[in-house]
């Protein structure tokens, strides 16, 4: 009797488990469907295209380093200014991106809901991911290029580097995948949202180093998320030090909050209404 039992216990896992992968390999070929469309309804099928993803970052990074440069040149700046802007800009590129592309996402696709495969978290994964492979490939193409004509010098500690990057990208879809749910119950969120990104984006880290700070007003920016990935992406690159100010416990804890928030927005009967 109890091996019947556990051969049918077994049986049930297995086929759960079976379940599970056919679902999210259905899921992962309807964002992927949903993401070639929003390529094609974005950048066409004509001329650059798509490249438009990884050019519209590269150049306004590049007319930015060329620019602070220029400024900088004899000002003393306290670090290699180059390196800081890259890490700076493209982590700044990559949470505005992905808020502002997030924000009313679902109202153009809402045909795609009468499809019965298609829901919410389709269209916005798709979104989020476009915006983050958008922008991590410019990064890259920057990075490898500078290194390659000697404008910046290798990162000290490239894993620690690469996981700012990685918080940064995941915190950035949270925003955008929350920003995209919330503005469907409210126009207003849209309408705050805009002011709100221009303070945010004075206080993200993109324009100081938190070391440079009274200690005040250390502590304050520490409230805000985008500032430890982008420290985290600076110790990378200079060596980690006690001048770099960090907390990756607080950015995870952060992201999953986010992602808990916007998973359950995404299963909200209204959601499920808009098709």
């Amino acid at each position: 009797m109890s091996s019947r039992t556990d051969l049918a216990g077994a049986g049930r896992a297995a086929r759960g488990e079976a379940a599970l992968w056919q679902g999210l390999r259905t899921q992962g070929r309807v964002v992927g469907a949903v993401l070639m469309r929003e390529v094609i309804t974005r950048y066409g099928r004509h001329n650059v295209g798509f490249l438009w993803l990884l050019l519209e970052p590269v150049i306004f990074t590049v007319g930015v380093v060329v620019l602070w440069n220029v400024m900088r040149h004899d000002s003393g700046f306290r670090v290699a200014v180059t390196p800081f802007v890259v890490t700076g800009y493209a982590s700044l590129l990559l949470w505005r991106n992905c808020s502002f592309r997030g924000l009313k996402a679902i109202e153009p696709n809402r045909s795609l809901l009468h499809h019965r495969l298609v829901k919410v978290q389709d269209i916005l994964i798709a979104r989020m991911t476009l915006e983050v492979a958008g922008v991590t490939a410019a990064f890259l193409v920057l990075v490898v290029a500078m290194l390659g004509l000697d404008l910046i010098d290798w990162p000290q500690d490239l894993a620690l580097l690469t996981a700012g990057w990685l918080l940064m990208a995941w915190f950035s879809a949270c925003l955008g995948a929350l920003l995209g749910c919330l503005s469907e119950y409210s126009d207003l969120v849209d309408r705050l949202w805009h002011p709100t990104s221009y303070f945010l984006l004075a206080v993200s880290g993109t324009f100081f180093m938190v070391d440079w700070l009274p200690l005040a007003a250390q502590e304050a920016v520490s409230w805000v998320p985008m500032v430890h990935p982008v420290e985290m992406m600076r110790a990378g690159y200079w060596g980690d030090s006690p001048r770099f100010h960090y907390s990756v416990g607080y950015i995870v804890l952060v992201c999953l909050a986010m992602s808990l928030v916007s998973l359950l927005l995404m299963a909200d009967r209204r959601m499920k209404m808009l098709a």
